[in-house]
């Protein structure tokens, strides 16, 4: 079971307990403001149904968001509008909840408690499960097309005020892009490029990036700098062209060409903080910015894909032993100068290590 998978499911599991404790309260209070006498044996059941109810909901919501809306099966959802999907989220989340009350009902009845169907009781419960559901919905759909955490920095107002963060960077942008739009015209290279950010997606999650802005064909992705997040960076800038190149085939079958992607990583402090007043954003400002997308351009005079700054390449990794078992083969390209930049900056070549046979 890889890291990914067990991230997921411990999430979904605090989840569900969440929501069954939250049930179990709800149930409780019920039972005890309920006109009829209130015994030990009836608070008992009504906890018990809360339970059950909030952790079926809770669980079969979040393993369907999870497992099928944002994985590989639920790419069709993906695609639609921001108000189609809230739509028929909104849709599934009713269903669940009718059957979550229901099947609470029958397997654990309240005494002096009415039967399910359309009665004051149940639609308290469907009224609390569909405000606490539809409230979750939409948090996670705006959160989605504001960008990973966005939603949540906004609210809580992280940013309100800027702050420097020392981050790792991992810039990459397509190769071509410009004679591939001329090819397959503006539309279809729309379209490429949702593909490609799409697929790219998957190892930003698998190394607990965060993807912080699309600009064209760019993409921009981040890591707080603590111990082990300058080595996810790595392996994610890599593991972007092993997924580009897994789909090849896919990609020439539906545009004609294989993308193929330029890139870089680096290191250093960076300027965080929202920007503008009709349209707000969080932007990252500093000379690490401007660094790393100097080096992106820096990849077509060293010919390769990949470059890293000895900012992000600490002197053990850079020993070939060290590099290999971390799976990768680092190439000494030496002090290079940068544009707007005083002081030149030794760069490393990065492709993935060959696995002894």
């Amino acid at each position: 079971m890889n890291r990914r998978l067990k991230r997921e499911i411990r999430s979904c599991a605090i989840i569900a307990g969440s929501a069954a404790i939250l049930g179990a309260v709800f149930g409780i209070a019920i039972a005890v403001g309920g006109d009829g006498e209130t015994r030990a044996a009836t608070v008992a059941a009504a906890a018990f149904r809360g339970v059950w109810t909030g952790g079926f909901i809770a669980s079969l919501l979040v393993a369907t968001e999870t497992f099928f809306i944002n994985g590989a099966a639920g790419a069709w959802v993906r695609r639609l509008s921001f108000s189609a999907q809230l739509l028929l989220r909104s849709l599934l989340y009713l269903l669940v909840i009718v059957a979550g009350i229901q099947s609470g009902a029958a397997l654990f009845p309240v005494t002096a408690s009415t039967p399910f169907g359309w009665n004051s009781e149940t639609a308290m419960q469907l009224g609390f499960s569909l405000v606490i559901s539809l409230a979750v919905n939409f948090a996670m759909s705006v959160n989605r097309l504001l960008g990973q955490a966005v939603f949540l920095n906004f609210v809580t107002g992280r940013y309100h005020r800027p702050v420097v963060e020392p981050r790792v960077l991992l810039f990459v942008d397509l190769v071509g892009s410009t004679a591939a739009a001329q090819a397959i015209g503006d539309l279809a290279f729309h379209s490429l490029l949702r593909d490609v950010y799409r697929d790219l997606t998957g190892p930003v999650i698998e190394r607990r990036g965060v993807i912080e802005k699309y600009v064209g064909d760019e993409m921009i992705v981040s890591w707080p700098d603590r111990p082990g997040t300058r080595l996810a960076a790595l392996r994610c800038g890599l593991d972007f062209g092993q997924v580009l190149d897994r789909a090849a085939d896919r990609y020439r079958r539906d545009y004609g060409l294989a993308p193929r992607l330029r890139g870089a990583v680096h290191a250093g402090p960076v300027v965080m903080g929202e920007m503008g007043e009709v349209r707000q954003e969080i932007v990252m400002l500093g000379d690490a910015m401007n660094t790393t997308a100097r080096m992106v351009d820096l990849c077509r005079s060293h010919g390769c894909d990949l470059l890293a700054s000895d900012a992000v390449l600490d002197e053990s990794l850079r020993r070939p032993e060290s590099a290999a078992a971390a799976g990768l083969r680092i190439t000494d390209i030496g002090s290079t100068a940068i544009r707007g930049r005083n002081q030149p900056l030794h760069l490393y070549a990065l492709t993935r290590a060959i696995a002894p046979h």
